[in-house]
């Protein structure tokens, strides 16, 4: 059992070194800023919760493997909440609201427009795909940890990551007209 002291300190410790990391992941997995918020503190109060119960020997990978539960978690609440109420004028609503608070923090049009189709493109591979490229990609970690975060074999996630790149390539051919590079 560990004592109240050192509790924190360990959590503290993987806060200040994974938050970000963690925010992120949810962030792309998601595509909601406010709700990865959220999520990226509940990964941290669990954490802290079942710290004496857990073998953490990879922390970020545990950390992650918390983050993709909460954010499938995320994606099951919000089916079941989502009632065909979606319009087309909140969509651009939501669009104009993201550009400006991008924009607010100093970062070119060009710059939010890079990240807004990087999302785009995201959420249009499947929540599996995505977030294998995401975990690779982004927070650079090898298949052998993906495949432990997500629950699979090391062959499924390179499969899922080969997929996802193929989805993301064929969408940025079709926004090219055909072409890619």
């Amino acid at each position: 059992m560990i004592n109240q002291r050192d509790r924190q300190a360990i959590v503290q410790s993987a806060v200040e070194k994974y938050y970000d990391d963690i925010y992120r992941f949810c962030r792309y997995y998601t595509g909601n800023e406010t709700d990865s918020y959220d999520i990226a503190q509940e990964v941290f109060l669990r954490f802290l919760k079942y710290l004496d119960s857990c073998g953490h020997s990879n922390l970020k990978g545990y950390l992650f493997m918390i983050a993709r539960n909460l954010c499938c978690d995320y994606f099951r609440n919000l089916s079941a909440q989502r009632e065909n109420t979606f319009s087309l004028d909140a969509a651009e609503n939501a669009a104009d609201c993201a550009a400006k608070k991008c924009i607010g923090y100093g970062r070119s049009i060009e710059d939010c427009d890079s990240e807004l189709f990087l999302r785009e493109l995201l959420q249009g591979i499947a929540p599996e795909q995505r977030e294998v490229v995401i975990l690779r990609i982004h927070d650079g970690l090898k298949f052998r940890e993906i495949a432990k975060i997500t629950g699979c074999s090391v062959s499924t996630a390179k499969s899922r990551f080969r997929l996802g790149i193929a989805g993301i390539r064929k969408k940025i051919e079709t926004e090219n007209g055909g072409y890619y590079g």
